[in-house]
């Protein structure tokens, strides 16, 4: 069945081969094309026939065949006569579609029809074929198949059908003429075929691709020109014409529009009275004088009191006058400065951003140290922002961001620069020889400035930010020893705590060493089995019994001896080898203490990093498996910013581990901002009452008051309670009597390896029958005591 063509042109002779949609422009041509070539071939492929028949005549001898030979020879002259005679009648110029594809089928019909004399020819040939005949024929009716190539190119379907026949003929000829001995004659000739059909199918996909390519080239030098034309008529470029003085001359109407004025106003004034002053008016004056050639100055022009921007190219005349273009670029100069203004600036507070800051101190201290410079640096890192963008919200971050970047800039001169490198990291970079005293006294601007209230839509916030201070001074370092300078000046700062400022020494230098060396060795403290776990003893207080061991990492470093993890721990969060080491400690504290004796629980400390790594759930799966620990034995303590890190995130791991049976432990309590929202967010098992608390307990009455409140929170919502930092005997019973229920410290025991642990616990008589010590103050009639000299009411 043929499908529906209506609305879609055929390639010719579409009902001789497979129909192709292409639009009836491209079909003419085509058609022409194709006759064209026809044409142009038909007198050589005319005569290369004529010949080789002539060949074939004269090289077959045999009389008594000469007559159905010599009928077979004159039938295929007539028929190349005629052929001839029809191809010198044809027009391929021809505008009439319908009398082109009409001629073409003519063509493809005489093609076929030579192509079958021939093959007949072959056959009778090969019926009277002896010796050299037989290579004769073979050799004429190779050629005779390639000739395929000539000038059935242009008219593929008899090209198609010519090979056919042509093909079926020799292999007829060949058995003829040598029987059962000419198979491999008709495999050589099919592999022919073969690639014949294929060059003749290329062939005539690329003479279609050329009439395409040639059809869209006129396309596209038709639409040029009419863009051309319309440009003529709407560009926004107007010509000018100078005199040799530079006074303008013959002044169009556009160019005086674009001025704002009339051209009888300015016809035989100077061009360079529109041009304001500058080094585009500058170089424009040069050219006029020299009278050269010039392309693309920019210069700058105020029409109507409005600043614009224009380009403008000129060539000399040959009477020593100008004529050029002048093009408005207003629009791309506004957004080439809007781009340059946000490469160089930050675009929440307006300052000068990393980039631009690099730039002005490399500018000040140059490449080389002898440019003997005196410049002072600045580093500023607001103190816990994080905590205000995750509970207020972002905007109010931003807000307060660019509050503190109006009030430093307030501070500085105006050659001074303020930058915002991130986030909430501020640089101040001027240039001074002032001492330190001064610097100091500066920081302390900065510091007071930053701590100042804010109030931002009616609430009022406060945050604090710390200062390190370097200085480079008559050259002694160049920009990237400076900034290294303020960084370890910045982290000295912080190590003091919040609101507070370090300057520069070279002490900081050494230290900063250190860390480096101490950060090296850690690297390959696993692999040389130099961390060790040592484990403290948590006891029951009503009992005296050990009711768990908490798991403590240790550095046994070749040089610096036992490491507490308070050394090293931040630079292995900060290197990322705490997820290593973690790993380590949980599967370390599982086959150490698998086959103790006793139904006690093991207490592991998780970092943030871990809690935030999903993987933390596989490794210890993977750890409970191998060791065989019971999962409900084994306490994981974390801090409250486990949940102030992407809390979601971290409360579902949480929730994972709940879910496998293991007991959370919330460390530290009291010692944050939000403890209590943290309770009611996630349950926990148990809470740990920082050491601050305990170790305060025996002499302030707002740590007890804060551990009682502990205990009497943690039983509300069925938690234990577990006091850290137990260093004497009245804190162990004044904890029990405030209600905790177990305690850990140096006065039940240090931490200490697995192999020595047994010789440390307590004995239950020793801790539940110890009376409380005469100089422990009874909290409740403490606390009744301090309410009534207050004048207050107990509750």
């Amino acid at each position: 069945m043929q499908g529906d063509t209506r609305g879609e042109a055929r390639e010719p002779g579409a009902e001789l081969g497979k129909p192709t949609a292409i639009s009836e422009e491209v079909r003419r041509l085509l058609l022409v094309r194709r006759m064209r070539a026809v044409i142009a071939g038909n007198t050589l492929a005319t005569a290369a026939a004529l010949a080789s028949a002539a060949v074939l005549i004269v090289g077959f001898d045999e009389a008594k065949w000469r007559t159905p030979l010599l009928f077979w020879a004159i039938i295929a002259a007539l028929a190349f006569a005629l052929r001839a005679y029809f191809f010198a009648t044809l027009d391929p110029d021809e505008n009439d579609g319908e009398a082109l594809t009409r001629d073409y089928r003519r063509v493809t019909g005489w093609m076929i029809v030579t192509s079958a004399l021939w093959a007949v020819g072959f056959v009778l040939f090969a019926l009277i074929a002896q010796g050299l005949e037989i290579a004769l024929l073979g050799v004429v009716g190779t050629a005779m198949l390639v000739g395929v190539l000539l000038i059935h190119r242009a008219v593929p379907f008899a090209g198609y059908v010519h090979i056919a026949l042509l093909l079926s003929a020799l292999i007829a000829a060949a058995w003829l003429s040598v029987g059962a001995q000419s198979l491999p004659i008709a495999l050589v000739l099919v592999i022919y075929a073969i690639a014949l059909w294929t060059a003749v199918g290329r062939m005539d996909a690329a003479f279609q691709a050329a009439i395409a390519a040639d059809v869209e080239r006129e396309e596209a030098r038709a639409t040029v020109a009419m863009l051309l034309n319309d440009y003529e008529e709407q560009s926004t470029d107007w010509l000018w014409i100078i005199d040799r003085h530079g006074n303008l001359r013959e002044v169009s109407e556009r160019f005086a529009n674009a001025c704002a004025r009339d051209p009888e106003t300015l016809e035989g004034s100077s061009i360079l009275d529109l041009v304001e002053p500058g080094e585009g008016r500058d170089q424009l004056s040069q050219h006029i004088i020299n009278t050269h050639a010039f392309r693309d100055i920019a210069v700058s022009v105020s029409i109507d009191g409005a600043p614009r921007y224009w380009q403008l190219s000129a060539r000399p005349r040959s009477d020593g006058s100008m004529s050029g273009v002048a093009r408005d670029v207003t629009a791309d100069r506004l957004i080439e400065e809007r781009v340059t203004q946000m490469a160089h600036y930050d675009s929440l507070t307006n300052l000068a951003n990393r980039y631009l800051f690099n730039e002005r101190l490399r500018e000040l201290l140059g490449d080389s140290r002898s440019s003997g410079a005196n410049v002072a640096l600045f580093y500023l890192d607001l103190d816990d922002f994080k905590a205000i963008n995750d509970t207020r919200g972002h905007l109010v971050g931003d807000r307060l961001l660019r509050e503190v970047a109006e009030r430093l800039a307030c501070e500085v001169r105006d050659e001074d620069t303020v930058a915002r490198l991130g986030g909430d990291e501020f640089a101040v970079l001027i240039e001074t020889r002032a001492g330190d005293g001064m610097l100091i006294e500066r920081a302390h601007r900065f510091l007071s400035v930053v701590r100042a209230p804010y109030e931002i839509d009616g609430h009022s916030y406060k945050v604090s930010t710390s200062v390190g201070v370097a200085r480079c001074h008559d050259g002694d370092c160049d920009a990237e020893e400076l900034m290294r300078r303020a960084d370890l000046a910045l982290y000295a700062a912080k190590n003091k705590g919040r609101d507070n400022l370090a300057i520069f020494e070279h002490s900081l230098d050494q230290q900063a060493r250190e860390r480096r060396s101490l950060e090296a060795d850690l690297g390959e403290a696993l692999a040389l089995d130099q961390l060790r776990l040592h484990f403290q003893p948590i006891i029951e207080l009503e009992t005296g019994q050990a009711t768990g061991y908490e798991a403590l990492l240790r550095w046994y470093h070749p040089e610096r001896g036992v490491l507490g993890p308070g050394e090293f721990l931040s630079i292995a969060e900060e290197t990322g080898l705490i997820m290593p080491i973690g790993d380590w400690v949980i599967r370390t504290a599982l086959a150490e203490t698998v086959d103790w004796a006793g139904d006690f629980r093991v207490a592991i400390n998780l970092s943030t990093t871990q809690v935030a790594d999903p993987r933390i759930v596989a490794t210890l799966s993977q750890a409970l498996r191998e060791t065989d620990f019971p999962a409900h034995r084994v306490e994981l303590e974390i801090t409250e910013h486990v949940l102030m890190d992407q809390s979601d995130a971290n409360r579902d791991t949480l929730l994972k581990m709940r879910e496998m049976g293991l007991r959370i432990a919330l460390d530290d309590f009291g010692t944050g901002f939000s403890s209590l929202a943290y309770l009611r967010r996630f349950p926990f098992d148990r809470i740990k009452i920082d050491r601050t608390f305990v170790r305060d307990l025996t002499s302030d009455i707002g740590s007890q008051a804060i551990v009682s409140t502990i205990t009497r929170l943690a039983e509300a919502m069925d938690m234990e309670t577990t006091a850290e930092g137990v260093e004497d005997r009245r804190q162990l019973d004044l904890l029990r009597k405030l209600g905790v229920k177990e305690a850990q410290g140096f006065l039940i025991s240090k931490p200490l390896l697995a192999e020595k642990i047994s010789a440390t616990t307590i004995k239950a008589e020793e801790v539940a029958e110890a009376p409380v010590e005469k100089a422990v103050i009874d909290y409740r009639q403490a606390r009744k005591a301090a309410l009534k000299r207050r004048g207050g009411q107990a509750a």
